[in-house]
């Protein structure tokens, strides 16, 4: 997906939002938000919006070094969510279709945001929750997803966000087979709150199955950045799982195998997928023309 003009609000906003993450230097924040600005002004629009965000975390990289401004945000991610596994747990059990059930959670997950107060985003999650579990998929091909899965010998499932990978461990743990099957993917190095080897240790999910780092460091998958394991992987894959926006703006037009689980969270992704913005959607991948 590439970026469009209504993209560049987004790009600014992220902009402000990692600066503050970063430093607490008011000078700095400026040069940052500054130094961001420029490349969002001169970044080719037939790039996908990822690719912007890889950017503003190189500009912090260069102005502070190597330092992870969201590690303390990823860490409570993590924890809230692990609070819930054993509610969810119990919610696939007592369903009809554990699977389909697993894969609304795991979109649930696709939209935490615990914000400033931890008890109240935590009742706000499981409203979230129990939202998703009854709203209807704008795009559902989850009767294509649950054959293939099953069919399936080899599963690449690309990872979002911390937090979003306890949600994402309970859609694992319904696929069949699942610790011969699935191999769960990271970010090669800390982007924005996306995940990273250590939220795959400190979740569990890397003692149920094998866990890969793509090499990359952008909020996406952006092949041409991974690492040649990770293509390996990739290439050997029957289908990928493609978890949450970044994903799929960096593989829906190169990636015939993949699905995508997410929730709409703006319009010029609700546009491209012609769907609502609040929308849920497990989409299988059309073949290219």
């Amino acid at each position: 997906m590439k970026i469009f003009l209504h993209c560049l609000p987004c790009f600014a906003r992220q902009a402000v939002e990692s600066a503050e993450m970063a430093t607490d230097d008011p000078e700095m924040k400026e040069r940052i938000i500054r130094a961001a600005l420029r490349k969002a002004s001169e970044i080719p629009f037939d790039k996908s919006p990822p690719h912007m965000g890889k950017e503003i975390h190189k500009i912090i990289k260069d102005f502070l070094g190597d330092i992870d401004p969201y590690k303390d945000l990823k860490n409570l991610y993590n924890k809230e969510a692990l609070d819930l596994y054993p509610r969810m747990k119990e919610i696939v059990a007592s369903s009809d279709e554990p699977l389909e059930t697993a894969a609304r959670l795991a979109i649930a997950g696709n939209i935490i945001d615990f914000g400033v107060s931890v008890t109240d985003n935590h009742f706000r999650l499981m409203d979230i929750i129990e939202d998703t579990l009854k709203r209807p998929f704008a795009v559902d091909q989850y009767q294509e997803f649950k054959l293939d899965v099953r069919n399936a010998e080899k599963i690449l499932y690309a990872g979002d966000n911390a937090g979003e990978i306890v949600f994402d461990r309970i859609l694992i743990e319904e696929i069949p087979e699942f610790k011969q099957k699935v191999i769960y993917a990271v970010k090669g190095s800390a982007v924005l709150n996306d995940v990273t080897i250590d939220d795959a240790r400190d979740t569990g999910v890397a003692e149920i199955v094998d866990v890969i780092e793509n090499g990359s460091n952008a909020p996406g998958t952006i092949l041409e950045d991974c690492s040649e394991q990770f293509l390996n992987t990739y290439n050997e894959a029957d289908i990928v799982i493609g978890k949450g926006q970044g994903n799929y703006e960096t593989l829906s037009e190169f990636c015939e195998k993949c699905y995508y689980l997410l929730k709409v969270k703006c319009p010029v992704l609700a546009r491209d997928l012609k769907v609502g913005v609040g929308d849920i959607v497990l989409k299988k991948q059309e073949p290219f023309a």
